[in-house]
C-alpha cells in the first residue's frame, strides 16, 4: 500500500532518567512519517513499548511521482559532512538481540547472562533489538547506576552513558512491514542525537530490527526498506554528526536491502549468528570490533569502536 501524508520532526529533549519513549507526530518537507517528542510545553502522549503509534504510516512506498528519491549524494552532503579537524574521540557501540520470548519470558533473564556481557563491554552507546522492557534490563545487571535508557517501539532500546552523554534528540519511524507468511509486526528504526558533555561532538545513533522474511525486505522489498531508513536519517541527522547505525536487519551481506543501505553508509561490520544478520553502519572510522558471544540469545552481542 501507498504512505499517507508524510510527516517529520525532530526531537530536542534531554532525559535524563530511565523512561519509556514519548512521542507526537510534525512535518517536514522531506517526506518522511515519523514519531518524536516536542520541544517543552507540546502536547505528548505515551506508547506502550509493543505498540507502534497510530499516525506512523511507511515512509517511502509511494506511487511513482509521489516523491523523488532520495540520491546518495545528497544523503552524504548532508549526513557525511564533516567538522574542522578536532582531538579524536573514541565511541564504543553494542547491537544485541536478546531473544526475549526465549531469554525473558521463559528464562527469567538467565541469571544476568546477557546483562554480565553488556557490562563487560561497556559501550558508551548500545541498540538492544527484542527487548521488551529496557528498564528491567538495565536494572538486572546494574547497569541503570550508569545508563540512561529510552524504550522504543516493536521492542527495539537505546541505552547510553549518562555520565559523557547527553541526549539531545530522540525519535523512531516505520519502515517495513514483514511478509504475511512470517508476519509478527510492522518494523521500525529509532534514534537519539547524543552530544558528547566535554567535547561537544554529536553521535547520531540508531537502532533497527529488520523485517521478515530473512532477506526479503518485507512486504515492500529491500529497496523501499532501505530508502526508509535512510530517509529517517537524512531528516533527522545534522551536519557533522558521526552517524551509528546497528541493529538486526534479518539481511544478509549481498541482500537488496544491504546493498541499497551500502550506497549510502559504509558497511562498518557484521555478525556470524544467523548466518549474519547483524550489522553495523557508519561513515566514522572503525577501530576494532568484538563478537561478546550469545549470553544465552540465540544471537552474539557485537561491539564495534569508531573515531568521531
Amino acid at each position: 500500500s501507498s504512505s499517507s501524508s508524510p510527516a517529520c520532526l525532530s526531537r530536542r529533549l534531554a532525559l535524563r532518567s530511565v523512561s519509556p519513549l514519548r512521542a507526537s507526530v510534525g512535518g517536514c518537507a522531506m517526506g518522511c512519517s515519523l514519531s518524536s517528542k516536542k520541544a517543552a510545553g507540546a502536547v505528548e502522549t505515551t506508547l506502550s513499548p509493543q505498540a507502534a503509534p497510530a499516525e506512523a504510516t511507511l515512509l517511502a512506498v509511494a506511487q511513482p511521482g509521489e516523491k523523488r528519491p532520495l540520491s546518495a549524494n545528497e544523503f552524504k552532503q548532508k549526513v557525511c559532512s564533516t567538522k574542522p579537524q578536532t582531538v579524536p574521540l573514541k565511541v564504543k557501540a553494542l547491537t544485541y538481540n536478546l531473544q526475549w520470548w526465549s531469554l525473558y519470558d521463559q528464562r527469567s533473564g538467565n541469571d544476568g547472562s546477557a546483562t554480565s556481557l553488556i557490562g563487560t563491554a561497556a559501550p558508551d552507546v548500545m541498540g538492544l533489538q527484542e527487548c521488551e522492557d529496557v528498564t528491567r534490563v538495565m536494572i538486572e545487571g546494574g547497569l541503570h547506576a550508569d545508563y540512561t535508557a529510552v524504550q522504543g517501539p516493536h521492542s527495539l532500546a537505546i541505552a547510553f552513558k549518562r555520565a559523557e552523554w547527553e541526549l539531545a534528540e530522540e525519535g523512531h519511524a516505520v519502515v517495513a512491514v514483514d511478509m504475511e507468511e512470517q508476519f509478527f509486526s510492522s518494523r521500525s528504526v529509532m534514534w537519539v542525537r547524543l552530544v558528547h558533555k566535554e567535547s561537544k561532538k554529536t553521535i547520531f545513533f540508531v537502532n533497527h530490527h529488520g523485517p521478515l522474511r530473512v532477506n526479503s525486505g518485507g512486504r515492500h522489498g529491500g529497496p523501499a526498506t532501505a530508502e526508509n531508513i535512510v530517509r529517517s536519517i537524512h531528516c533527522n541527522a545534522m551536519p557533522g554528526d558521526g552517524v551509528i547505525m546497528v541493529g538486526t536487519f534479518n539481511a544478509q551481506v549481498g541482500s537488496q536491502t544491504i546493498r541499497e543501505l551500502e550506497g549510502y553508509l559504509p558497511r562498518a561490520s557484521t555478525g556470524v549468528a544467523q548466518d549474519g544478520v547483524d550489522h553495523f553502519f557508519s561513515q566514522l572510522q572503525m577501530l576494532g570490533e568484538e563478537n561478546l558471544g550469545n549470553g544465552g540469545s540465540d544471537h552474539d552481542a557485537l561491539a564495534a569502536t569508531f573515531v568521531a
